[in-house]
């Protein structure tokens, strides 16, 4: 009978959520385990070309991890080696060059909807900025009359990675309103969505 040896290479697949100072890898199992359980991964990361630098110590028993604690606007190539009770193997092909984001406020989010209305109360949900800069941390709800100067329009200001809020209590009964939204990071506040279609608030009663 063989005796185990250390497992073949990985195949890294992609690598997604690309910010300014993190990334996730996604990588696959080697097709030959070395005739023992693959126990987890290591992976190496580079920048510019300069040597390999190992991201974790500890194997990691997932096929993803998000690699953290990088430059913003560097380009990066990451690797893979697949480990068992034998050894580590060897490492995989580069992946491609990726190029972590600027530092930058988030952008405008793509669209807001009214999803419900009672009385005077309005469900807002909106889409995620597709070009975070770096981690959401809040977002801004703008809201006033349409035709009104911009300046006297009220906020409303939520904290965490949300993609909805309800309005209670800050609209007035029978009146039009209109929505926009824009998200928030570190840095500050980036652009707001374009308004929603205006929409009129019912009476205190919910009638």
């Amino acid at each position: 009978m063989l005796s185990a040896a250390a497992p073949g290479c990985p195949t890294i697949l992609r690598i997604d959520d690309i910010l300014t100072t993190s990334c996730t890898v996604v990588y696959r199992p080697p097709d030959d385990d070395g005739g023992a359980p693959v126990i987890g991964y290591i992976l190496e990361r580079r920048s510019a070309w300069l040597e390999w630098i190992r991201v974790n110590d500890s194997p990691i028993p997932r096929l993803t991890y998000t690699v953290h604690n990088l430059t913003p606007c560097t380009e990066y190539q990451f690797r893979v080696a697949a480990v068992n009770w034998r050894g580590t193997g060897s490492f995989s092909n580069p992946s491609d060059v990726i190029t972590t984001k600027a530092v930058t406020v988030p952008g405008q989010p793509p669209s807001l909807n009214i999803v419900r209305r009672s009385g005077t109360s309005v469900t807002l949900q909106w889409t995620t900025p597709e070009d975070n800069g770096e981690e959401i941390i809040g977002y801004v709800v703008h809201y006033g009359v349409p035709g009104t100067d911009r300046a006297k329009y009220s906020q409303t200001h939520i904290t965490g990675q949300v993609s909805e809020c309800t309005l209670t209590g800050e609209l007035e009964p029978a009146t039009k309103y209109h929505f926009a939204v824009s998200a928030i990071n570190r840095l500050g506040r980036g652009p707001s969505s374009k308004f929603s279609q205006p929409v009129v608030t019912g009476k205190r009663s919910g009638k």
